[in-house]
């Protein structure tokens, strides 16, 4: 009863967030066998009382390690969350730069072939006129010609003669003008043959053009793209150094307070030292059988 009595005055005595006497008992006997700091100093109460606030002490330091990680692990997330939605917004961006240059493209071909048609009307009106214009100018020379009277007084031969010398020149006349109109057909078929090349090598330049600025966009964006990984390779690395840190200042911290624990209960609940008895003889002085006697 003393025993217990005087176990029971340790347990009140001692004091820590850490410990709780009502089950320190039960978690001593249950893990007695993992201590690790060598309680052979310790009173049986003092080993129950270090078992369990060790306990207590790696609940705790287990504790807030948890959080270390889900608060790394939540940050990991988010910076893959947000890289992911930059690289989507790269890809979305790239996407709408070619779309664009597709429909500028577009727009710049549908202007040449405009103007294009513009310019083989101009070559055909053109054409058409000149050619008109050959055609009045023979008609009124052939209706100047045939309004010229032959003489009625002439011989006959000379008659025909004249009128074969007529017929030679409005012959000549109609020759001339299908040989000038030939030429202007032609002119208008080279001129039309250049501006169709003209509006093709235009239309060629756009799409090559098109071609190497989508090129441009594409490296870009691969670029854009191989930096956010880069740098979420960079913060993932920092977060994680930051959780080693955090965990090493805990091993540290914890492991400071495993000690200060361990001291204290070391010295409310240290075991008595036995010390061995030294027994010494008196010898007797060598002149006391003098003196006795």
């Amino acid at each position: 009863r003393l025993m217990d009595e005087s176990k029971t005055a340790v347990l009140v005595h001692y004091a820590s967030k850490y410990y709780d006497p009502q089950k320190a008992h039960e978690y001593y006997m249950r893990t007695r066998e993992l201590k690790r700091r060598s309680t052979s100093t310790l009173t049986d109460n003092g080993k129950e009382i270090w078992a369990y606030t060790k306990n207590s002490i790696k609940e705790e330091k287990s504790s807030k390690v948890k959080s270390e990680q889900e608060s790394r692990d939540e940050k990991i997330s988010e910076l893959r969350v947000k890289a992911d939605e930059t690289r989507e917004n790269i890809t979305s961006r790239l996407k709408e730069l070619n779309e664009a240059l597709t429909q500028l493209a577009s727009n710049k071909k549908q202007s040449i072939d405009d103007d294009k048609e513009s310019n083989l009307d101009k070559i055909n009106e053109n054409a058409t006129s000149q050619k008109k214009q050959i055609d009045s100018k023979k008609s009124a020379e052939i209706e100047r010609l045939m309004a010229i009277e032959i003489p009625t007084g002439l011989s006959k031969t000379e008659r025909a003669m004249r009128i074969a010398e007529r017929k030679k020149k409005i012959a000549k006349l109609r020759s001339d003008a299908t040989a000038d109109k030939a030429k202007i057909s032609n002119k208008a078929k080279t001129d039309k043959a250049e501006i169709k090349a003209d509006a093709t090598n235009k239309k060629s330049t756009v799409s090559n053009q098109t071609k190497v600025d989508k090129a441009t966009n594409t490296v870009n964006a691969r670029t854009e793209r191989a930096k956010v990984n880069s740098d979420l390779k960079e913060a993932i690395g920092r977060v994680r150094e930051a959780y080693k840190s955090a965990k090493a200042d805990l091993d540290a911290s914890y492991e400071q307070t495993y000690q200060n624990e361990f001291d204290k209960i070391q010295s409310e609940n240290k075991k008595a030292s036995i010390k061995k008895k030294i027994s010494t003889k008196k010898k007797s002085h060598p002149l006391s059988y003098y003196i006795r006697k």
